[in-house]
């Protein structure tokens, strides 16, 4: 089967890399061409293929051409992502479906009745669309780790001296993922332990100036490093040495590097929002994401933990959990379903 994937992505001037450098597209791709399909990638309207027998799209947001060619050329569409229904509504008004313009609200409900399959990767999200929208053929599709490459490996005896988070330092990105209590979090620490540092990962963004300003108030800038962007290669490095993986988020439509960190044998520091709890299980100290309190008491518990202890048991839950073969098997699932379907 031909199956187009989409994702408009016309605002990068280098879209193809995207689907190799974002995680979740890059296993659907790779899923998808396993399943012994011919797949041709789409990142802007003008290299839509209008020869598809199937069309994959990323994003409800983005999918009213995929719809619209399926439904011209009566070619099946899948929708999947993160539908974000009432995401972060009070701390970031403006982000979610309920504060929406009212005409991008149809079009998403549109997308969601239209869609021959609604996929949503978590059962979190499947929940709440479902719970309050009409959605056509709903399928939970939880989203997949690389436990092959996200894994334990060969830890160091003795783990690294840093806190490790990955997160684009946007203003909206930096509100969400907590790095404003992580720092202050950290800093009440750092007053007592001098060699400890706060390493982040991530995209620079429009918030990273604001984030050096809180760390030089505080006094911990020469504790906090900010490393930009970092190879996949670099980041399980990081998984596998921090003390710990810190994401005190406000919300996470799945929270895939909280799974990565996870399958890497890391400890865990992150909040009980969205579809988090289903994918750190027992597996994560839990804090409320506005409480520096609790974050720095969780940084404590991590000191005085052991070190290497439960990391087998952190990866062995996401490879029970959230395996590529688990997602691929759902994939095959749906496109024979609708090939099965269209047979009939």
């Amino acid at each position: 089967m031909r199956i187009c994937f989409f994702a408009n992505m016309s605002a990068h001037e280098n879209w193809r890399e995207m689907f190799d450098k974002v995680e979740f597209y890059r296993v659907d791709i790779r899923i998808l061409k396993e399943l012994g399909h011919e797949v041709i990638v789409s990142g802007t309207p003008a290299t839509l293929d209008w020869k598809a027998d199937l069309y994959f799209c990323w994003w409800w947001g983005h999918s009213p051409l995929p719809l619209l060619a399926g439904k011209l050329r009566r070619k099946p569409v899948i929708v999947t992502g993160a539908f974000d229904y009432s995401t972060c509504r009070k701390e970031i008004p403006g982000m979610c479906y309920l504060d929406r313009p009212w005409w991008q609200r149809v079009v998403l409900r549109a997308s969601l009745l239209l869609a021959d399959r609604n996929l949503f990767i978590s059962h979190f999200e499947r929940e709440e669309v479902t719970s309050n929208l009409s959605v056509k053929n709903p399928v939970e599709a939880t989203l997949a780790i690389d436990t092959d490459f996200y894994s334990p490996g060969d830890q160091a005896a003795t783990p690294g001296d840093y806190f490790f988070t990955v997160s684009w330092t946007s203003r909206t990105n930096v509100i969400r993922k907590g790095l404003i209590p992580t720092i202050e979090a950290f800093a009440r620490l750092a007053e007592r332990a001098k060699d400890l540092r706060l390493v982040i990962a991530g995209k620079n963004g429009d918030y990273l100036s604001e984030l050096k300003a809180l760390t030089a108030r505080l006094g911990v800038s020469d504790q906090v490093e900010f490393i930009g962007m970092i190879s996949d290669e670099e980041k399980r490095t990081h998984y596998r040495n921090c003390l710990a993986y810190v994401q005190p988020t406000l919300y996470e439509g799945f929270g895939h590097a909280i799974g990565e960190a996870l399958a890497c044998g890391a400890r865990v520091i992150t909040s009980p929002r969205g579809a988090v709890p289903e994918v750190a299980g027992d597996h994560a100290y839990w804090v409320q994401p506005e409480s520096v309190d609790e974050i720095a008491a969780a940084m404590s518990s991590v000191l005085q933990a052991e070190v290497g202890d439960g990391a087998a048991v952190r990866h062995n839950w996401i490879v029970s959990k959230f395996s590529i073969a688990a997602r691929r098997d759902v994939l095959k699932a749906v496109i024979d379903s609708l090939a099965q379907k269209k047979r009939v």
